[in-house]
């Protein structure tokens, strides 16, 4: 699987040539230092020694192009994920939590907020 991901009408015949224009890019070296420090500022995550017994999870830049009306580049993004598809269950994991709201307890903060104005 490659290692990168574009979107609209931007395609590139292997990841190297893309990964190499878009770290020369300026608009894409602007989108990916974006990203970074906004991930440093919001803390999302702390780098530590790995444990021994664990794998490591790459991660890939994701890279889109936002559009104006007109069909002009108004954006560049620039997304860094976790490639979580590479970790075996059982193997790597044997459970997985993913945080999701349910729409009944959105309702009641809701309600509960618009009683306390």
């Amino acid at each position: 699987m490659k290692d990168y991901v574009t979107g609209d009408d931007l395609a590139y015949e292997d990841a190297i040539n893309f990964a190499m224009f878009a770290s020369a890019d300026p608009h894409w070296k602007d989108a990916m230092d974006a990203k970074i420090q906004a991930i440093q500022r919001n803390d999302t995550w702390e780098l530590v020694d790995p444990p021994s017994n664990c794998k490591i999870i790459g991660v890939k830049w994701i890279f889109k192009t936002k559009l104006k009306e007109t069909g002009e580049i108004d954006k560049f993004k620039a997304r860094l994920v976790a490639k979580g598809y590479t970790l075996e269950e059982e193997i790597d994991y044997k459970e997985f939590f993913s945080p999701v709201a349910h729409l009944e307890t959105i309702r009641t903060v809701v309600a509960l907020a618009a009683t306390k104005r």
